[in-house]
């Protein structure tokens, strides 16, 4: 009986077309199972993470044989083995998701994260971006985390402590229960 391990894989270099197709090759052939995975464009950087399954050997093969990927793409690419998703994840918390728009300012990140690690939750994925306002063309920012909050924090007290950053910070917060 074959157990799955997982791996998470990353890479980070130059884009161009075909990155994609070339990384899920790679990890297929080797007979991985992508999971997870989130792949961006940041500046003129291509970054990827993905969460990868497989035996033993097909893991190994995939981590042991990252050389190759970096010499066809161009990419640094690490690799670590970790655990699986639900063994990871508490079973005893509240999925919830924090939605921050704003004016584009220096520390929205900061004051966003500080409060939810105060509370305790865990930030399970975030993202941010920037765009123009339809009419004025002023820059504005959206902040977007998913979190698990810990037995014992209501989504109430989470949407409490955003008020306060939303006040100090001046942005729109949302507090929502979300399902996993």
């Amino acid at each position: 009986m074959s157990t799955t391990h997982y791996l998470v894989l990353s890479a980070l270099g130059p884009d161009r077309s075909g990155l994609v197709a070339e990384i899920t090759h790679y990890v297929t052939e080797r007979g991985g199972n992508i999971e997870d995975s989130r792949m961006a464009v940041l500046g003129g950087e291509f970054g990827v993470m993905m969460l990868v399954s497989g035996t033993g050997d097909e893991v190994g093969r995939i981590s042991g044989d990252r050389e190759k990927l970096q010499a066809s793409t161009g990419l640094d690419v690490t690799t670590r083995s970790t655990k699986s998703p639900e063994e990871h994840r508490r079973a005893q918390s509240i999925p919830c998701v924090i939605t921050c728009d704003a004016i584009d300012n220096p520390g929205i990140v900061r004051a966003v994260s500080r409060a939810l690690h105060g509370l305790g939750l865990n930030i399970v994925s975030l993202e941010t971006t920037t765009y123009e306002a339809p009419v004025t063309g002023s820059p504005l920012f959206r902040l977007e985390a998913h979190c698990d909050a810990p037995r014992g924090v209501t989504i109430a007290k989470v949407r409490a402590s955003m008020a306060e950053v939303a006040e100090r910070e001046n942005i729109d917060v949302e507090v929502s229960a979300a399902a996993r």
